[in-house]
């Protein structure tokens, strides 16, 4: 059985799908057992601006991975893997996973399946926000959108939420499973040394983990520090993630209220340096105004580390409120609860150790390669 992944986007490029495609294909690829997983995608980091991995990282490729040129589409944000529907026949699968809604890779795939009799499995990724309520996105919706569900075998959804969506937006669904992200939580869990130690960073430590980027909730993070410092005057904001356009104003915002010594941008962490800040930090802040899961906020529950979050999309899923995490609304509430996750120890610590047995019990790679393996069977 050949199992072909088509995504705009793949490891070392960082992001939730890029980390979950990653991982599916490392679950299921097992030649003996007679699946060739394979994968076609860009050498894009980003899509928004267009920029390329460095080629040194592309080195380290494994040889089922093909990385098509791109190219831009005028006017809207839709790049385009060149030659796309040549390479899906070069391969001939009997199986195409396509991911995300609104990417060309899974809707030129599902043109190729639906012409080609092969079976589809869509992983959408979808939410919405204000960006997905114009105009170009709701003709998108309408034509090509729709095409692409209708062409799925099965839609692929990783939280409740993301179900509801789709089902509340109308599009044409034979078939939908939930598999979420599996969670890593025993490698989350070997002690790594402390990287803010080792920055010269020291006090009550609040991290985020995201990518720099407008609708984070970074300029919310950083607002609400004074009023921590406040009743917790050794508080530090340690921002972590590679910047796709905002540092330089956050950085601004920080000056702006006279706290830019409490607030620290580590960029991007290596993944050893990044589980070391999860165990040694006392809280990670989530205050994205968008989640198709939330991989972070699921990473630090598995490492042992207090959660505040929004209360938004698939959250309330991943760390349930007063039983995983501080769950917020308003920009009042996120105060109120890193004061008191700083202040509470007891509460910390329970809320820590209940998140820490949820991941374990609902968020596995094995039962999400379960899942799959028999969703394979039953498609083809």
């Amino acid at each position: 059985m050949r199992i072909l992944h088509v995504c705009l986007r793949y490891p070392p490029a960082i992001g939730g799908v890029e980390t979950y495609a990653e991982r599916l294909v490392k679950e299921t690829r097992d030649i003996t057992a007679g699946r060739d997983v394979r994968v076609l995608t860009s050498k894009l980091y980003s899509h928004s601006p267009l920029v390329e991995l460095d080629p040194n990282l592309l080195l380290d490729d494994p040889m089922y991975v093909q990385r098509l040129h791109h190219a831009a589409t005028p006017f809207i944000s839709y790049p385009r893997l060149q030659a796309l529907t040549y390479y899906l026949g070069h391969h001939r699968p009997d199986i195409i996973h396509g991911y995300s809604f609104w990417y060309q890779p899974a809707d030129a795939a599902a043109r190729y399946a639906r012409r080609h009799d092969v079976s589809f499995i869509l992983h959408p990724m979808f939410y919405r926000h204000g960006n997905r309520l114009k105009p170009t996105w709701e003709l998108y919706r309408h034509t090509l959108g729709r095409a692409t569900f209708a062409a799925a075998s099965a839609v692929v959804v990783i939280s409740p939420y993301e179900q509801r969506l789709i089902e509340q937006t109308h599009l044409p669904v034979k078939r939908c499973i939930l598999i979420p992200p599996g969670i890593d939580s025993e490698l989350l869990q070997q002690p790594q040394p402390n990287p803010f130690a080792a920055r010269g960073i020291h006090g009550r430590i609040v991290i985020t983990v995201s990518r720099l980027a407008p609708r984070k909730g970074l300029e919310e993070a950083i607002s609400a520090l004074p009023q921590v410092l406040r009743q917790h005057s050794d508080a530090q904001l340690a921002v972590i993630g590679p910047d796709f356009g905002v540092k330089d104003r956050l950085e601004r915002q920080a000056q702006q209220v006279n706290i830019a010594a409490h607030v620290h941008f580590l960029g991007r962490l290596e993944r050893n340096e990044l589980i070391g800040a999860y165990q040694h930090a006392d809280i990670l802040l989530h205050p994205s105004h968008y989640e198709a899961f939330g991989i972070s906020v699921a990473e630090a529950l598995a490492a042992g580390t207090p959660v505040v979050a929004r209360n938004v999309a698939a959250i309330p899923y991943v760390a349930p409120h007063e039983q995983a995490a501080l769950l917020f609304n308003t920009r009042d509430e996120m105060v109120s609860h890193l004061v008191t996750l700083l202040t509470d120890t007891t509460l910390a610590a329970r809320l820590a150790k209940a998140g820490q047995k949820r991941v374990q019990q609902e968020f596995t790679w094995p039962s999400a390669r379960e899942k799959i393996l028999r969703l394979y069977d039953e498609i083809t």
